[in-house]
């Protein structure tokens, strides 16, 4: 009769210390990495480059830039 009621004890404890406690904490997601096939001057082989979309933006911003510098000191 005692171990009937310890087991019982014991059963309706368990699934509170079973279950995980909550986080709200997240991970953040990863960026999504964007690759490119880039030719060399020179060679038959492609070379891969993975970037997230923010870096090809500022590579592209980058290339603008000195294209419109290069209109400015020449012309």
């Amino acid at each position: 009769m005692l171990t009937l009621v310890l087991s019982l004890a014991l059963s309706a404890a368990a699934p509170e210390a079973a279950a995980p406690p909550a986080t709200s904490e997240a991970k953040p997601a990863k960026p999504k990495m964007v690759c490119r096939a880039d030719r060399s001057s020179g060679s038959r082989l492609k070379n891969r480059i993975c970037m997230t979309q923010e870096q090809w933006d500022a590579q592209k911003g980058n290339i603008q830039d000195s294209d419109a510098m290069r209109g400015r000191i020449s012309g």
